[in-house]
């Protein structure tokens, strides 16, 4: 009797893993057909200098000849891979705490939170599909005439984020500061547009935060300031380190991002496509290292609320 029981276990459990694996299958194979091969591929023709020919291309072997001229030889690389470093730091340092703070605004209870919570999400559905590849500088210049854009042009000469941060916070800050604060100041819009994504997330983290702790702490007298930061800001931890983690890979793969340009036009040129996908691979394996640096720094002082 008990070897039957176990019999029809076994079958039991061996049925549910073939249904599983029908239900996993279609993505297995977009993985092969549309990830992996591709990855492999593109691996290859970074140690290759891939030339054009009649009836298709020729991808005579290299080694790391591609390696070794972007990273020795090409200056640009490394001032552009500079320059992607500093832009996610600087997104991850404004982006994060932006969102942070949308969302515990936006998790109170107030007339019209829906219509603010809408309005707040809404640049990351127009910065998608279709709206995303037109240029905002066209779109605004469909919509005002060519004397209103001579004025904003002139406007936007006299009066800078720059000027507004010296005059206002004084002229003895730090060059660095200053360039911070301005690059963060005058893409005020796309921080909105990044910060979606995170303010959805933090928003869903605080709604899991239970009342009673709060009414606990209220009884014991404990102000306001007190709660968030004994017990709002530790129970958000592992919420601050995924959306970091996101804001990092996000501004890493940014169309913006001066690596990712550069990639894609000598993709698009069909020259130095070896040297393209050599840029790609190092570059790929700089954002695995910061990631692997940050999440192994980050995750030892997270407080995982049970």
């Amino acid at each position: 009797m008990k070897r039957t029981t176990s019999l029809s276990k076994s079958k039991l459990l061996i049925s549910k893993s073939r249904i599983g694996y029908i239900f996993i299958a279609p993505f297995f194979i977009g993985f092969m057909l549309f990830v992996l091969i591709p990855l492999i591929q593109s691996l290859i023709f970074s140690f290759c200098d891939i030339k054009i020919v009649g009836g298709g291309y020729a991808t005579p072997f290299r080694g790391i000849e591609n390696y070794r001229y972007i990273l020795l030889i090409d200056t640009g690389f490394r001032q552009r891979m500079i320059n992607s470093i500093l832009m996610t730091l600087r997104d991850s340092a404004v982006v994060v705490p932006f969102s942070f703070f949308a969302a515990l605004v936006l998790s109170k209870e107030f007339k019209g939170r829906t219509l603010a919570r809408a309005i707040f999400f809404l640049p990351v559905i127009v910065s998608t599909g279709a709206l995303a590849a037109l240029d905002k500088s066209g779109v605004m210049g469909m919509i005002m005439d060519r004397n209103t854009a001579q004025s904003l042009n002139t406007m936007e000469q006299t009066f800078s984020a720059q000027m507004f941060i010296t005059s206002f916070l004084g002229s003895g800050l730090p060059d660095y500061l200053i360039t911070f604060l301005t690059n963060a100041t005058e893409g005020i819009y796309d921080i909105i547009v990044k910060s979606g994504i995170q303010i959805v997330i933090f928003i869903g983290g605080l709604n899991t935060i239970s009342p009673a702790l709060f009414e606990s702490s209220d009884i014991e007298g404990a102000a306001a300031w007190v709660n968030f930061w004994k017990i709002t800001f530790p129970i958000m931890g592992p919420y601050i380190l995924l959306n970091s983690v996101y804001t990092i890979i996000d501004s890493f793969t940014n169309k913006a991002n001066p690596i990712i340009s550069k990639i894609q036009s000598d993709m698009n040129g069909l020259s130095g496509i070896g040297n393209a996908t050599a840029a790609a691979w190092f570059y790929f394996l700089v954002i695995f290292l910061v990631l692997a640096v940050f999440f192994g720094f980050m995750s030892r002082r997270v407080f995982y609320y049970d």
